[in-house]
């Protein structure tokens, strides 16, 4: 049997506090996406523009003084995409507190594992049950997905909260994630699934898309 695993199970109230910190952690790892997709906008630099010469003309700041404008510009944009992604990343996580279901893809094997080295086997709950037992007991949890109540004109849910570490990533575990949320949807019921992912989540979107 492989030395790691990776088991999709259904999410329980212990694996709380290790979501969140992963949906955190995937809103952080676009910050600066986000900062260089705002700062280098059209918009910006009309405002730098702007703001510059009216501080020349008509306050006497000398050049100089006005080149200044483009860092204090670029901190203002660092210090908003920093404060707009924390309070999303905290709605996720309230959010995801109030979901109708979740999936975890947890670790397994040794306590120290280098992520480039390895080549994890991705199972589910019950395959993993159904497979001999493995020697090892460290766990952590690497990926995350929740679906929620969602209001349209159908029965759906709502999948939000879709992250994996970033050391996972390319792994397959957010095929294997997505892959759960749509089978635990069927269980339910649910006519389908929706989900929105913006630009700045170029593989999220691809494999949104692949799966319909």
């Amino acid at each position: 049997m492989c030395d790691v695993e990776i088991v999709v199970r259904e999410a329980r109230a212990a694996d709380e506090a290790a979501r969140a910190e992963l949906v955190r952690l995937g809103f952080a790892s676009h910050r600066k996406d986000a900062f260089l997709l705002f700062f280098f906008q059209e918009l910006i630099f009309q405002v730098c523009v702007l703001a510059g010469a009216v501080l020349f003309i008509f306050c006497g700041v000398s050049v100089a003084g006005c080149l200044l404008l483009a860092p204090a510009l670029a901190a203002a944009v660092a210090l908003g995409v920093h404060v707009a992604h924390a309070a999303n990343a905290d709605k996720q996580v309230q959010n995801m507190r109030k979901e109708m279901m979740g999936f975890v893809a947890e670790l397994r094997g040794p306590l120290l594992v280098n992520p480039e080295k390895v080549s994890p086997v991705i199972v589910t709950e019950t395959e993993h049950q159904q497979s001999k037992p493995s020697k090892s007991v460290h766990t952590q949890v690497v990926g995350t997905v929740s679906i929620s109540e969602f209001w349209g004109p159908r029965e759906s849910g709502w999948l939000h909260a879709f992250a994996v570490h970033p050391d996972w990533r390319r792994r397959r575990v957010g095929r294997a994630l997505e892959a759960a949320a749509r089978a635990g949807a069927a269980r339910r019921g649910l006519a389908g699934l929706e989900a929105v992912a913006s630009e700045l989540q170029p593989r999220a979107r691809e494999l949104l898309h692949a799966a319909g």
